[in-house]
């Protein structure tokens, strides 16, 4: 796993400085953890109060030997180190040796602890020192114009995000992944080792996944021309640099740097700031080409799934555009978003963009070219069968990356969705929506929440919604059971739900008993009143068949 809250990277960072800055032989003894800390300037510490008064942050501090003495007799390395902490410089250095309490308060405050060869002259040193930042600054900065111009003018041009990449890759000696909005990897390069394979990049992508998410939330609205750069460190040696691509809607998506834990430097963080600037061009490019797509996957699902088909000609050549032959087979779903069983009901506030990420990964992890409209809570999702998994195994995909997506924003309700069986042209996707439709609702009161129902699975109920239409359908349930659904109404009885517990247990009282949590007698006696009211005798095979189908007409026609 990954150290959960992660580091800004400076322009130049203490392990930077140490190595180009400093004099050879310099070690750091302690506070290692904030060797990433950036460095912006090179100080002494005054020899007499205030001592801390020019610290205004992100400096080297340099203490010549007996400052500390000067300053306060009382003062100790260790205290020192905790007050210069309070002003977030970046390191310490001193010479001699660093006893365990000052190592002990530089660890705690994640402030280098930097030991320097005995022989340094201190005057000399915080000049060369303050003269080797800027220097590095400046060249730091020259290369960033200079790899921010290239990677620019390759976007502006028109590149692929692969090629895009490629050349990221190839600037950086680096191993860089480039990530959509939901996280989903859109491209990646190793760098020329090979060190980094695509199944490692993903586990080290994985492994940071939650911090950085929420990281890249909190820096959406960021510059797109200066994103600015974090990193993790995994348990498995390896550090992750990245960079929010944004653009005017917000987060478009996300580049990494991978590295040996370590080995990162202030060339990798400048690579990650002006690789998320090129790619928010190309990012921004290709959303407009998906948002026109995406008015044109709507207006056929309309025309197609609610009837309002203005040509027929017309709808199908829009459809191949998009890479759909409407003679082929397709398949349909319909899914809904439900509170959990007994949980409460929440504001569908956000609703709407959470289940357009899910439908868009479960497109991905299924390789279907997939269709899909989302309404309030409900989702519709048309796919084309040939070369597909089972309508069983996409629905469960969809279901599956339905309820990640829920879950990854806070939501805790649960993913019910119906199954239509496949269909030919344009008037088989219709059966099938209506198929989908009706297996959903159906699904939804046979087996409450959370369950995937296939159309195909519905039995009887099958035979019943095709004869829905029929006014006879409804005539034979009123006639079967008007006088017990009147009874009920009038006296706030259960007699139907009763009726219905007893078929549920293949007519046994006792079974019956057991599913309503009664007694047996119970039972017996509304067994009774039920022949009493509508006239008619349980013991009777026929009469049992009767009843029984229509509370399965009841339930069919009320869904």
């Amino acid at each position: 796993m990954a150290t959960g809250a992660g580091r800004d990277l400076g322009v130049i960072s203490v392990r930077d400085i140490v190595h180009h800055g400093l004099p050879a032989g310099t070690t750091i003894v302690a506070g290692a953890t904030g060797n990433g800390r950036e460095v912006t300037w090179a100080t002494r510490l005054r020899p007499a109060p205030p001592a801390f008064g020019h610290i205004s942050g992100g400096e080297i501090v340099f203490l010549p030997p007996g400052v500390l003495d000067l300053i306060d007799d009382r003062l100790n390395l260790a205290d020192a180190i905790r007050q210069l902490a309070t002003f977030g410089v970046a390191a310490v250095a001193i010479t001699g040796e660093a006893d365990s309490a000052a190592c002990a308060a530089a660890d705690a405050a994640s402030v280098p602890l930097l030991v320097l060869p005995p022989t340094v002259d201190f005057g000399h040193l915080e000049r060369e020192t303050a003269r080797a930042i800027a220097e590095r600054r400046r060249v730091l900065q020259q290369h960033g114009q200079e790899t921010g111009r290239k990677l620019m003018e390759l976007a502006i041009a028109g590149e692929s995000l692969t090629d895009l990449t490629t050349e990221f890759s190839r600037l950086g000696q680096r191993a860089v992944a480039l990530e959509g909005r939901d996280g989903g990897l859109l491209s990646f390069q190793s760098e020329p080792e090979n060190l980094v394979t695509e199944e490692t990049a993903q586990r080290i992508l994985q492994q940071t996944n939650t911090y950085a998410q929420a990281w890249l939330r909190s820096v959406g609205s960021s510059s797109a021309a200066e994103p600015p750069v974090h990193a993790w460190t995994t348990d498995g040696g390896w550090t992750r640099i990245v960079a929010p691509v944004t653009g005017r809607t917000g987060l478009l998506g996300n580049v990494s740097i991978l590295v040996p834990a370590g080995q990162e430097g202030p060339e990798d963080s400048v690579l990650a700031s002006r690789a998320a600037a090129a790619s928010a061009v190309a990012l921004a490019r290709e959303q407009a080409a998906a948002s026109v797509r995406r008015e044109v996957e709507l207006n056929v699902l309309d025309e197609m799934l609610d009837g309002a088909l203005r040509s027929e000609i017309s709808l199908s050549q829009q459809a191949q555009r998009l890479g759909h032959d409407l003679n082929q087979e397709f398949c349909t779903l319909n899914a809904r978003v439900d509170p959990a069983q007994a949980g409460p009901a929440r504001s569908r506030e956000g609703r709407w963009a959470v289940l357009e990420d899910g439908l868009r990964r479960a497109q991905r992890n299924a390789g279907l070219n997939m269709l899909w409209r989302v309404r309030n809570t409900s989702a519709e999702v048309v796919w084309p069968v040939t070369n597909a998994g089972s309508p069983a195994e996409i629905s469960g995909i969809v279901q599956e990356e339905l309820t990640d997506a829920l879950q990854s924003h806070g939501f805790t309700e649960v993913v019910s969705i119906g199954i239509g069986r496949p269909g030919h042209g344009i008037q088989g996707i219709r059966r099938s929506h209506q198929e989908a439709r009706q297996a959903l609702t159906l699904g939804r009161r046979l087996h409450g929440t959370g369950h995937i129902t296939d159309f195909d699975a519905l039995g009887i109920y099958r035979l019943i919604l095709a004869a829905e239409q029929l006014p006879e359908l409804r005539a034979f349930q009123d006639e079967a059971l008007g006088s017990l659904v009147s009874y009920d109404r009038v006296h706030r009885s259960n007699l139907t739900q009763t009726l219905e517990a007893f078929f549920a247990a293949n007519c046994s009282p006792k079974e019956a008993a057991s599913i309503l949590d009664v007694h047996r007698n119970t039972v017996l006696y509304r067994l009774d009143r039920i022949s009493e009211i509508t006239g008619l005798q349980l013991d009777d095979p026929d009469t049992r068949l009767r009843l029984h189908l229509a509370l399965h007409i009841r339930l069919a026609l009320d869904a």
